[in-house]
């Protein structure tokens, strides 16, 4: 999904996403690269260099001759990324190495507008802008990732980009596709074909790489697991109305409510106290909890675990990655529920096809999220989309 802006020339976006592929080249290595002659290269590099978008690189290793000057990527090519999540909005610039700044983290409040969720998001992006390292406020694009399972009025969101970006083309993904582009471009499942990534929040959602191409479906809902029923006599989900599907057992939503219903009836002490503070549990709370020791919230997070391997499984079956990636806000539930998913997955996936196959933990956060979000972003602004 992407929204329509003007892109950077061909022979521009070709040579400069040369350079974040390849890293800073000679004016001959990039002519041979690009197909054009050496002269055609140094006058589209002057251009850019006068636009801050190429500098001058390091000298290239002597090959017996006099030694040639190489170019790389400039200050200004940079790229926002924003992030919007269940509970938080957050944003960063990334530069064309793919070096993320410092995030900027604003909370969502409950019962937020479409108006105030697209005013916080300009606000979060405006200050990761004047906060990043170089004084230049400007980016080439924008990325803007989208939490599955939450509702979002995307006109207004985008329309608050636009305002901060001065009109820069924006690149919008679903935050698990986002999520396991970042992963494989710098994270856990870096340089790898066949990966599939599993994100845990508002809903149980997935995203899949076989052979080095991610996976959308005919109707662009590929990964839409949760509302798969695993469960014929489950309770009811909030998410669609049906019963026993994988999100009544494993969303956010569904955890509190069932960490909600161990400290009303006092099952889980800890639980409890958290509950006496407010009138309701978050999932602050919930992971605290767990990473206490709390007995109850510890089953919880294994029982999650258990649910979403078993779930899982079948799609490792099918696509037989080398790394199964989880992600998201319930991650933080930790290497309890890593290690119930990770025993699921194997217990219930073909033995063969599950021998050489990784299930981790993602980055912590939603930085494999950013920078995913920027790399689609630098994508859409080189016109190579």
């Amino acid at each position: 999904m992407t929204q329509t802006n003007p892109v950077l020339p061909s022979l521009d976006g070709r040579l400069l996403r040369v350079l974040r592929d390849e890293g800073p080249l000679t004016r001959s290595e990039l002519a041979r690269l690009l197909g054009v002659s050496r002269t055609t290269v140094t006058g589209e590099v002057a251009l850019l260099e006068g636009a801050g978008l190429v500098a001058p690189g390091p000298v290239a290793p002597s090959s017996g001759g006099r030694r040639s000057s190489t170019v790389g990527l400039g200050p200004a090519v940079r790229t926002g990324a924003v992030s919007v999540a269940e509970s938080w909005v957050r944003a960063t610039v990334v530069d064309g190495t793919f070096a993320v700044s410092r995030r900027v983290t604003r909370d969502r409040t409950a019962g937020e507008s479409s108006e105030e969720l697209g005013r916080l998001v300009g606000e979060t992006l405006s200050q990761a802008l004047a906060e990043a390292p170089d004084d230049r406020r400007g980016v080439l694009a924008t990325g803007v990732a989208l939490a599955p399972g939450i509702v979002v009025d995307l006109e207004e969101v985008l329309g608050h980009v636009a305002a901060v970006t001065d009109g820069a083309p924006t690149a919008v993904e679903q935050a698990t596709r986002a999520m396991a582009v970042g992963e494989r471009h710098g994270g856990r499942a870096r340089a790898l074909d066949d990966v599939v990534v599993v994100r845990l929040g508002a809903t149980v959602s997935t995203a899949t790489f076989m052979d080095g191409h991610l996976g959308r479906g005919s109707a662009d809902l590929a990964g839409a697991i949760g509302h798969t029923r695993v469960d014929e006599f489950g309770p009811a989900c909030l998410g669609c109305g049906s019963s026993g599907c994988l999100d009544s057992f494993a969303s956010l939503g569904m955890v509190i409510e069932q960490a909600s219903a161990a400290a009303r009836s006092a099952r889980s002490a800890t639980l409890a106290a958290a509950l006496g503070e407010r009138d309701h549990l978050v999932w602050a709370d919930v992971v605290a909890a767990v990473a206490g020791g709390d007995p109850v919230a510890v089953q919880i997070a294994r029982d999650v675990g258990r649910r979403v391997g078993e779930a899982v499984a079948g799609l490792v079956a099918f696509a037989n990655p080398a790394i199964v990636v989880v992600g998201g806000p319930g991650a933080a539930l930790g290497p309890l529920l890593l290690n119930e998913m990770r025993g699921a997955v194997y217990r219930r996936a073909p033995a063969d096809v599950v021998a050489g196959t990784q299930v981790e933990l993602g980055a912590p956060g939603d930085r494999s999220v950013l920078l995913g979000m920027a790399l689609l972003a630098s994508e859409r602004a080189l016109g190579v989309l």
